[in-house]
C-alpha cells in the first residue's frame, strides 16, 4: 500500500470510527498553510469524490498579526487560495491582532503568549462558525500531537487525558473533528514533500519556545528514536486503557 492509500484508509478509519462525517455536513477547516492543515483539507476534498458524501466545505486561513515578509506572506496567502479553488474548497481569509496581543502578553508578564494567540483564534473560529451556520469545526491534530498531549496533560496538568477525535462544544451545537487523529506526522511530511506543495512559515516568534515544541522535539529524538515500536504502542495505550489497573482516588480521612 502506497503513502497515499494509507494516509486515506488511517483518515477514513477516524471518519467511520467516530462518525466525524454526516450527509449534508457543513465543515470550516483551519487552514494555517503547514502541512497538517495542507493534506487535512486535500483529503477531505477528495472525501466528496470517492465516497460521494454531500458535504460542503469552507477553508478559513487567519493572518494572526505576527511580523513577517508580507510580499512573502502574500504569495502563501494567493497560493491557498488557489489551492482550495482547484478542489471546490471555499477559502477564506481574515486577519486578526492576536499576534500583537500575545507579544504584550509577553511583555507584560499578564499571560503566556500561546494562550493569549490560541484563545483568540478559537473565538474567531467558533463565532465565524456560528455566522456560517456551520456545526463542525476541523482541526488539523495529527497522531504526534494526541501523544504529545497525553504527556503535557501528565505533567503539567496532573491528570490522564489528551485531545479527542470528535469533541462537543457548547451543549452539541458545535463539534470540533480532528481527521488526522491516526496519521503520524512523518507520514504527512513525506506525502507534502512527495506533492511538492508550498508550506507557510510560521510567523510566530515564540512558536520554537513553548513546551510544546520542547516535548514534540523530546519525544522524537530521545524516545521514539530507540525503538520504532514504542510510538505505536505509545499511541495503542491512549485508546486501550485499563481503569482496573489505575488506583481509584483515596477515601477522605474522617480527621
Amino acid at each position: 500500500m502506497n503513502l497515499y492509500h494509507r494516509i486515506r484508509k488511517l483518515i477514513g478509519k477516524a471518519i467511520f470510527g467516530y462518525d466525524l462525517l454526516l450527509e449534508g455536513d457543513r465543515l470550516l477547516i483551519a487552514l494555517s498553510g503547514g502541512e497538517d492543515s495542507l493534506v487535512l483539507t486535500h483529503f477531505l476534498a477528495e472525501w466528496r469524490h470517492y465516497y460521494k458524501t454531500n458535504i460542503t466545505l469552507h477553508a478559513l486561513h487567519l493572518d494572526m498579526g505576527f511580523l513577517k515578509d508580507e510580499k512573502d506572506y502574500k504569495e502563501g496567502v494567493e497560493y491557498l487560495r488557489e489551492f482550495c479553488l482547484e478542489r471546490k474548497v471555499k477559502f477564506i481569509f481574515d486577519k486578526i491582532d492576536a499576534g500583537k496581543l500575545a507579544i504584550q502578553a509577553h511583555e507584560t508578564g499578564e499571560a503566556a503568549p500561546c494562550f493569549v494567540c490560541s484563545w483568540n483564534r478559537r473565538k474567531y473560529l467558533f463565532n465565524l462558525a456560528d455566522r456560517l451556520g456551520i456545526p463542525k469545526i476541523v482541526l488539523g491534530h495529527q497522531q504526534d500531537d494526541v501523544i504529545t498531549t497525553f504527556f503535557m496533560n501528565i505533567f503539567y496538568c496532573g491528570e490522564i487525558s489528551t485531545i479527542l477525535p470528535k469533541q462537543s462544544m457548547f451543549r452539541d451545537t458545535l463539534y470540533i473533528i480532528r481527521p488526522l487523529y491516526f496519521v503520524p506526522k512523518d507520514m504527512i511530511s513525506r506525502f507534502v514533500k512527495i506533492q511538492g506543495w508550498r508550506v507557510l512559515a510560521n510567523p510566530c516568534p515564540f512558536s520554537q519556545q513553548t513546551k510544546r515544541a520542547f516535548w514534540n522535539e523530546f519525544l522524537k529524538e530521545k524516545i521514539f528514536s530507540l525503538d520504532p515500536m514504542i510510538k505505536r504502542n505509545l499511541f495503542s495505550a491512549i485508546l486501550n486503557p485499563r481503569p482496573e489497573y489505575l488506583p481509584p482516588k483515596p477515601k477522605r480521612g474522617k480527621g
